[in-house]
């Protein structure tokens, strides 16, 4: 008897897929075309393993991010040593609109931008890239989750291990190539909560308001985005846009800065395409959730003797064992 499989494509996406598969038969990975990609719609984050033969991680990759973070299943690693943040009092770059993302890169031309080492890194991690993730609601603006709680946004600050790699874009594609700290980001309405480096960052980004639009940043306090904390949550995972390369070992701080509501709202009113002559807004730039494929989500937490760290609060726990 012949099985016929029923499939939820519509007719659109199948047209879609059929014609990115014939550019890629005659450009292969060098098409121009995929370039062409999105959080959204038939060239969003379900089709990037489409896209690209060199993106096929993002279909069938098992160390996929983001994750819900969920604390009953989190693991108590007393091996885990605390970060060092080695950043300098002031750095410069350059803050870009690249359509999909907001990203301040830093200058290659400085020898020293700061360093990330210690906690989970084996290697020394340099870093090269500022991402900043937002939802289309101030409920839904991170990319990793906390017991299913998203947060207004999350940044991530991109490096790569300087003692093997001489570059991120060389590092990415390599086994422990690649560290990512990602900080919270939640609302405020007191000006003494809201935070100042942010806030410039913020406004700079309105004065790049159409995609491929850049900006200096000079003299920029980066070490005040990064909350002052000993604690984190730690896994192994990939890159949340293409090509989603599970090379990045994921640290998640442990406590969130604040910023004004109306400061997110302008930058989803920013211009990252043109598509039949109507330009498209920024709006949101999250990846859906991953599957965690059984890995292990570490911390250096110990829920029996910290008390009121955040709401991170677990009802079970592991715990080691010996004679």
């Amino acid at each position: 008897m012949k099985i016929i499989e029923s499939y939820t494509l519509n007719t659109q996406t199948v047209i879609f897929l059929v014609w990115i598969q014939n550019i890629q038969n005659i450009h292969g990975s060098n098409s121009p075309w995929v370039t062409w990609w999105a959080y959204e719609g038939i060239a969003g984050p379900q089709h990037w393993g489409y896209l690209n033969p060199d993106w096929v991680l993002c279909q069938s990759g098992k160390f996929q991010s983001p994750i819900n973070i969920e604390p009953r299943w989190l693991l108590y690693d007393p091996k885990l040593r605390r970060m060092s943040l080695d950043l300098p009092t002031t750095v410069n770059g350059t803050f870009k609109n690249a359509g999909n993302n907001l990203i301040f890169t830093l200058d290659t031309t400085v020898l020293y931008n700061g360093n990330f080492s210690d906690g989970p890194l084996l290697y020394t991690y340099k870093l090269s890239q500022v991402h900043i993730h937002i939802g289309q609601n101030n409920s839904h603006g991170s990319e990793h989750r906390i017991d299913g709680k998203s947060f207004a946004a999350e940044i991530h600050f991109v490096c790569y291990n300087v003692n093997l790699f001489k570059s991120l874009p060389e590092a990415r594609a390599m086994p422990y190539g690649v560290a990512i700290l990602a900080v919270f980001v939640e609302i405020t309405q007191s000006s003494e909560n809201n935070n100042q480096a942010l806030s410039i960052l913020f406004d700079k980004a309105s004065s790049i308001p159409q995609q491929n639009q850049e900006t200096r940043v000079h003299d920029f306090n980066l070490k005040a985005l990064i909350p002052e904390t000993n604690y984190y949550v730690t896994y192994e995972g990939s890159f949340t846009h293409p090509g989603c390369q599970e090379t990045v070992t994921w640290v998640i701080i442990n406590r969130p800065i604040f910023i004004r509501a109306s400061q997110i709202d302008r930058i989803r009113f920013l211009q990252k395409r043109q598509i039949d002559s109507q330009m498209t807004l920024l709006e949101g730039n999250i990846r859906p959730l991953m599957p965690l494929n059984n890995r292990v989500v570490r911390t250096n937490i110990n829920y029996h003797r910290t008390v009121g760290l955040c709401d991170m609060k677990r009802t079970s726990f592991y715990e080691g064992c010996c004679d």
